[in-house]
């Protein structure tokens, strides 16, 4: 068994690594070595070079009820390293906080529940399977978790457990995220002749305010009980080359968080179909519509076995349910698997994630640990 000292000093370990939005190959082969000292195989699966998945898997007795468990290797930019007063891949621990980037979101979750799967295969107290689903780029659009749900890594899943960091709280519902790009084409020409160029700037502008109206309407008619409304935000704009000229292309991208009510589908066709109404009116109008990252809502019963044992196993009574509107790998796991339990659960603060200065409580992480073994063993049972 995995002591709570060497446990610690794994931790440490991958949070050393840098994985910015990129390397996760780096974690992916610490955790097969780790995993293969303790007698469990496993497989990268290369989404590009430098950036693998991680799968593995452990079976006990006869049942082939499986449990997935994930959690993503990659963590968010660091920023400016003077501002932060512990090294942001130093993982020093000061006053039972272990800081550094990705401890709370997620490394502290991944391998707490990677130490979990070798405990359950030494004590061999479970029936079923479990399977280790270690994902690339969930903090840029979830490519990892999509490509493994795409080869059917997620398809017989009976339940899966993803330990992001909810504060000993159960998220079981969360919104949709949508990243888009409308691309408008104008023609060049000098700024004291601008009748003889078409404005790719203005164009845009005149598309911005359409899709607003559009999505205000949206916004208006359509509420989920637990996410609320659609939410829309232009996050960043591009055009022009020349001060004096007038510009041939411009840009926007956008974020959208979506409910059930109105899904990422939905929300396809409308700007699909208001790019080609627009594209149609005899104004010089060229745009063009680019999915960017589609991640849906994921929607589960709040009942579920899964969310029932960790009820019962639990170091915490009277765990809160959570629906929030930010995303998680779950939406691609779910994607072809909409029937499966979900629980979203792990160690570590939702509320520092991303934050200079991120940290993990010690003893939160250890505590983690025997609590997903039991869930592990009591939904296997």
């Amino acid at each position: 068994m995995i002591q709570n000292e060497q446990a610690v000093e794994l931790l440490q370990d991958i949070i050393r690594i840098r994985t910015e939005n990129d390397h996760e190959t780096e974690v992916a082969n610490y955790l097969q070595v780790l995993l293969t000292e303790h007698g469990i195989d496993s497989e990268l699966i290369e989404l590009e070079p430098g950036r693998s998945n991680l799968v593995a898997e452990i079976q006990c007795g006869s049942s082939e009820k499986t449990l997935g468990i994930s959690g993503h290797m990659d963590v968010v930019k660091a920023g400016n390293h003077d501002l932060w007063r512990h090294a942001p891949y130093a993982a020093e621990i000061v006053a039972g906080k272990l800081y550094g980037r990705g401890s709370t979101d997620m490394k502290g979750g991944l391998m707490a529940l990677v130490i979990a799967m070798i405990h359950a295969k030494e004590k061999q107290q479970f029936n079923g399977r479990i399977r280790l689903l270690a994902t690339v780029g969930e903090e840029t659009g979830e490519p990892g978790a999509r490509q493994l749900s795409d080869l059917g890594y997620a398809d017989d899943l009976n339940g899966l457990l993803v330990a992001e960091p909810f504060n000993n709280r159960i998220l079981y519902m969360h919104g949709g995220s949508y990243n888009y790009k409308i691309k408008s084409y104008g023609l060049s020409a000098h700024s004291s002749t601008p009748q003889k160029g078409q404005n790719a700037i203005q164009h845009l502008r005149d598309f911005m305010l359409v899709i607003q109206e559009k999505l205000d309407q949206v916004i208006a008619q359509y509420e989920n009980a637990k996410l609320g409304r659609t939410i829309h935000s232009i996050t960043l704009i591009d055009g022009g080359v020349q001060l004096n000229s007038i510009p041939e292309y411009a840009e926007y991208q956008a974020n959208a968080r979506t409910i059930p009510e109105f899904d990422n589908d939905q929300l396809t066709h409308l700007l699909q179909t208001t790019v080609d109404e627009m594209n149609a009116l005899d104004k010089g109008y060229h745009f063009e519509f680019e999915l960017l990252a589609d991640m849906p809502t994921v929607v589960s019963d709040p009942n579920s076995d899964l969310i029932q044992v960790i009820h019962q196993v639990s170091h915490q009574d009277n765990i809160e349910l959570l629906a929030l509107p930010g995303t998680t790998d779950t939406a691609q796991f779910q994607r072809n698997n909409p029937n499966m339990d979900v629980a979203i659960y792990g160690p570590g603060d939702v509320n520092i994630a991303h934050q200079i200065d991120e940290y993990i409580e010690v003893d939160d992480y250890l505590a983690f640990i025997p609590t997903f073994v039991s869930i592990m063993e009591t939904y296997l049972s």
